[in-house]
């Protein structure tokens, strides 16, 4: 999870101006104030940087950081049939 946190929130400071003191494991994209146009840019951004394409559940206003990076290490390492809506 480390490394994926990391990108993850490089991703978020980067992309979407959020200060990475700011971001943690345990906040929702919502109250890191992004609306449905950042998430989708978000899924692209995932998707071109780690090669897989995250679940729209994934991708929702109530997801937390933590659950986007768990289940980008869950696609990963290719188990993507045990994954369940957060």
């Amino acid at each position: 999870m480390p490394d994926t946190y990391d990108t993850i929130r490089s991703i978020l400071n980067s992309a979407f101006r959020i200060p990475e003191d700011e971001i943690a494991p345990d906040l929702t994209l919502g109250q890191l104030d992004l609306d449905s146009l950042a998430l989708v840019e978000l899924v692209l951004i995932v998707h071109e940087r780690f090669g897989v394409k995250i679940d729209s559940a994934y991708a929702s206003r109530s997801t937390t950081v933590a659950q986007v990076v768990d289940h980008l290490d869950t696609l990963r390492a290719g188990d993507t049939g045990a994954v369940t809506s957060p």
